[in-house]
């Protein structure tokens, strides 16, 4: 399948490290990344790390129509640093770079606007190389985002996607979000913040849910977290069955009279025979699986995205459509 436009690819090597750009900048590095991509491979060689790379591409693709402010961001963008930290149990691997040397941008008046951006030779492994891994990311889902914490939650949830749970120290997580440790002291601020804020953000524009569990704490204070992360389709399945566990749950509480009266009410949702109705109610194992049924076509129409004719979902999904019943 050929891979959309909006795709682009980042080394998780780059991915971890931490950096310095505003949501606008962030924008612009985004940018440059995807014109990069048909440059970028396993096992790159870089003959002349001092040659810096040019990238050029419309201003039209930053979504900002504010002039003073991508001015303020390329007149920034060329002092950001990216510190980056490869260090294992047996050497140490860290340092600092500026990836961007120079930030232009030209316009004919009413017309053609376009940025031309260098990017420092010395990054070229860095921003090229693919050998240890990437991460693939929507860029028209990007630009929807408001936080730049969202966007780089975006990018670490991202790389974490498929192996579904990610555990991380706080002070790490902090580190790839760019802030500073004396920020958000309080957890419960830090989680209103930035996760809260985030999670939501991630939701509605990249498809993207995660949630947080405590890993681990140091007397009171916690040090770790554990993230849980599905894309739309997973966490719209999971929110089903957890609808569908909890009207279960709730049908086990009921007497046998109870479930008579509320089963009659939910019948009346859906064009059924008395004959087919009976059949459900004589067998528990039908009657569990039209609960079951019931609970997932309430959760399409949530999601706006209702059966076309619920009475022949619910049948074929019970059956009922199969059953030779006796005319009287």
């Amino acid at each position: 399948m050929e891979e959309s436009k909006n795709m682009l690819r980042i080394s998780n090597i780059l991915n971890l490290t931490r950096q310095e750009f505003t949501v606008i900048e962030k924008h612009i590095y985004l940018i440059t990344l995807l014109n990069l991509k048909e440059h970028q491979g396993f096992n790159i060689n870089i003959d002349n790390i001092k040659e810096v790379v040019e990238i050029q591409f419309s201003a039209t693709e930053l979504k900002e129509t504010n002039i003073s402010r991508i001015k303020d961001s390329l007149d920034k963008l060329t002092s950001r640093k990216i510190f980056f930290d490869s260090s294992t149990k047996t050497n140490d691997y860290f340092g600092v770079v500026v990836p961007f040397s120079y930030a232009n941008y030209s316009a004919i008046k009413g017309g053609k606007s376009t940025i031309t951006i260098h990017l420092n030779g010395v990054c070229k492994k860095l921003f090229f190389e693919l050998a240890n891994g990437f991460t693939t990311m929507d860029l028209k889902a990007i630009l929807n985002l408001k936080s730049n914490y969202s966007i780089r939650m975006y990018e670490v949830m991202n790389q974490y996607l498929n192996q579904g749970t990610w555990t991380v120290e706080l002070i790490k997580l902090k580190n790839l979000l760019g802030l500073e440790l004396s920020k958000y002291k309080s957890f419960t601020d830090f989680e209103t913040r930035i996760l809260t804020y985030s999670q939501k953000e991630l939701w509605e524009h990249c498809g993207i849910y995660f949630e947080w569990t405590i890993a681990q704490k140091e007397r009171k204070k916690i040090t770790a977290l554990t993230f849980t992360i599905r894309n739309k389709e997973k966490q719209e399945k999971a929110q089903v069955n957890a609808d569908i566990k909890t009207t279960m749950e709730y049908i086990a509480t009921l007497t046998p009279k109870e479930i008579s009266e509320k089963s009659h009410i939910l019948m009346t949702q859906y064009l059924l025979t008395e004959q087919q109705k009976n059949y459900v109610l004589s067998d528990i194992n039908v009657f569990n699986e039209f609960i079951r049924v019931h609970a997932i076509i309430e959760n399409m129409i949530k999601r706006n995205n209702p059966p076309k004719d619920r009475t022949k979902y619910l049948a074929k999904s019970l059956g009922l459509d199969k059953v030779k019943f006796k005319i009287t």
